[in-house]
């Protein structure tokens, strides 16, 4: 399964002259039914995207507080129009749209209607139509908490899918799901989910009858494991799936080949080998647009003894660790572009002097199945234990053992089991977000923080990384690939591109920090390839942070085959001694300013370098040198400090 790891005659000639004739059908028909079903690919997606477009606009639409702040600015700013007007042409991932809208003004109401137009690629001209009823509500005074601003960040609409209604009609043909749910599809234009004889969510407008294929279901699947060794009563009838709004979750199991439904009644379902967990699979169904929660219900009840593990044991990072969370939220979140800001973003006032960008929950692509097919994403899995109600931390998941059983050790790593598990908040942002319109949005391939959890308010971390190596094109290639991440995940940090001083090259980094009321803690870590540079140190750690901060820089990087020497300059008996050049056989130096202090970088290294260095100074003497020479041995690839003293004759020397 998806969830678990995988270790991985003669013929004569008069009857290869028939096969390959019967080839050369069988290929024409495949090219054939492969353009038709390419065709059909196509306006799936452009009918998608087109109701995005129009979608986009009337949420658009009713983000009007910052444009109209009196009922009178609200009905100038949307004038009636005659028919269908305001055109704007939208280019589009299929095609380009039009897009169009006719406002109409009914009592205190406005009905709008937002029309999308394209053409399909068989030249046809194809149309989608949204509409809603508009009011004036004033906004919301400066004064609001924190979570009523945050309210529109996190609202979790049902998507394109409905519970379903009615029976599955007597003789109906279905295709299984393989999990005790089937898909019924009776030739209108909605795609049916069948659970037993009963019709449990719709998919509607899914399918296109003029060519005859249908959008799917969203599908969201894992696993539920129950720890037996601190949940022992608890039987696997007891547990439920729950995903908000629209939606319809089965559970199952496979045994001696055939799909066994998890009911109330369920005593028992699969085991690991010597019985630490008992679990079975689910498969979530909703619609796309979706975004919203998969979570974990108890019969009877949750207390707060009962915990729900979700996250990594094994990660080393710490946005992946464990947590004890009884839901998953899944969440896209896009910004509005607005060139007047210097994010280039729509931004919003934190209410303490500073501004966070304003970002926009949003939901699902269409047909999306998580974990994504054909990559090593893992399940979307849940695991319950016990534990004392004082333990709330994540950690417990593992200090006490529910993540990390015995059974839990597959590979050689105590609950690796659970490698790669998600926690509590799963981005969409990674190519499985809904079509919207990008004129107006746009979205990062990441997640800046939890939606669900909005920080008051950031700051901004920034500083220079240095690389110090010759300029080579191997250099320039290694250090194109450096980046910077937060404690908090990646996709927080900009690094710019780096210049040669010539001597090394140089970056500015800025990450974003979120703070929750108290100060942000954590750490800026730079990433690269291991194996051709390192940084010492790789990571700055913070505490308290609560205003921007700047200068904080990663001044210790090289290519693992290069050795930098440096130092600086001291002068115990006078002040006008200073270096004015130095020279490394075969590498380059710089000198610092006033002259008192230096770095080189040696050649590649194979094994070891050994070679001299030679400075020229304002007078005096460089103590412990050969007339200005120092010569080095056996110098590994990594950072080597000497630090220099000059004198004004050798007898003051130390």
């Amino acid at each position: 399964m998806y969830f678990n790891k995988v270790k991985n005659k003669g013929f004569g000639l008069i009857e290869i002259l028939i096969t390959l004739g019967v080839l050369a059908i069988g290929v024409l028909g495949v090219a054939a039914l492969h353009s038709t079903v390419t065709k059909q690919s196509q306006e799936n997606k452009a009918r998608s995207e087109a109701f995005a477009i129009a979608q986009s606009r009337i949420e658009e639409m009713r983000n009007y507080t910052s444009s109209a702040t009196t009922p009178v600015q609200f009905h100038a700013l949307y004038a009636d129009t005659s028919g269908y007007e305001n055109t704007t042409s939208i280019a589009g991932v299929s095609t380009v749209f039009t897009r169009t809208e006719r406002i109409l003004t009914s009592g205190e109401l406005k009905d709008i209607a937002v029309a999308v137009n394209w053409t399909s690629s068989d030249s046809k001209a194809r149309n989608i139509n949204l509409s809603t009823e508009l009011g004036f509500v004033s906004p919301r005074a400066i004064g609001d908490t924190l979570r009523e601003r945050s309210e529109p960040l996190v609202s979790a609409p049902t998507g394109r899918a409905r519970l379903g209604e009615g029976v599955l009609p007597e003789g109906a043909v279905t295709t299984s799901n393989g999990d005790g749910t089937a898909l019924y599809q009776d030739g209108g234009n909605d795609l049916m989910l069948v659970s037993g004889d009963q019709i449990v969510l719709t998919l509607t407008n899914a399918c296109q009858t003029d060519v005859g294929t249908c959008l799917d279901f969203v599908k969201i699947r894992g696993r539920v494991y129950i720890d037996k060794v601190s949940q022992p009563g608890l039987r696997p009838g007891q547990v439920y799936l729950v995903a908000s709004d629209a939606a319809f979750c089965a559970r199952y199991y496979t045994a001696d080949g055939a799909i066994n439904t998890v009911r109330a009644e369920t005593v028992s379902t699969i085991s690991t080998p010597t019985g630490d967990y008992e679990y079975f699979d689910y498969t979530c169904y909703i619609g796309g647009g979706w975004h919203g929660n998969v979570g974990i219900l108890l019969a009877g009840g949750t207390t707060q003894s009962d915990k729900i593990c979700v996250g990594d044991p094994v990660s080393v990072n710490p946005w992946e660790a464990p947590i004890i969370a009884a839901r998953r939220s899944y969440r896209g979140m896009l910004y509005k572009h607005n060139a007047a800001n210097a994010s280039g973003r729509e931004e919003m006032s934190d209410g303490d002097g500073g501004t966070l960008i304003r970002y926009y929950s949003y939901g699902i692509a269409d047909s999306t199945e998580l974990p994504i097919p054909n990559t090593d994403e893992q399940g979307h899995n849940f695991v319950l234990g016990s534990m004392p109600t004082t333990a709330t931390e994540g950690s417990n998941c593992i200090t006490r053992g529910v993540m990390v059983r015995a059974d839990a050790n597959i590979d050689g790593a105590a609950g690796d089991l659970f490698e790669g598990v998600p926690r509590d908040f799963y981005c969409l942002n990674s190519a499985i977000l809904d079509s919207y319109d990008q004129t107006i949005y746009g979205n990062d391939s990441h997640c800046p923080f939890d939606p669900t959890n909005p920080p008051s308010t950031r700051h901004i971390v920034s500083g220079l990384i240095s690389v110090l190596a010759p300029q080579t094109s191997a250099n320039t290639a290694l250090v194109s690939n450096v980046n910077a991440l937060t404690s908090d995940g990646i996709g927080n940090c900009l690094v710019g591109l780096f210049a040669y001083d010539g001597s090394k090259y140089n970056a500015n980094y800025a990450c974003d920090v979120f703070d929750w009321g108290n100060g942000w803690n954590g750490f800026i870590r730079v990433t690269y390839d291991s194996s051709g540079m390192s940084c010492s140190p790789d990571r700055l750690t913070f505490s308290g942070v609560s205003a921007d901060k700047a200068a904080n820089n990663f001044s210790n990087c090289a290519p693992g085959s290069f050795a930098v020497i440096s130092g600086t300059v001291t002068t115990p008996n006078t002040n006008n001694r200073y270096l004015t050049k130095a020279t490394l056989d075969g590498g380059t130096c710089t000198i610092g300013t006033g002259g008192l202090s230096y770095s080189c970088v040696t050649p590649e290294i194979v094994g070891s370098w050994n070679g001299n260095i030679s400075f020229t100074y304002s007078g005096g003497v460089l103590c412990g040198s050969n007339s200005g020479v120092i010569t080095f041995s056996n110098v590994a690839a990594g950072y080597l400090t000497q630090n220099l003293v000059m004198a004004n004759n050798s007898t003051q020397c130390p």
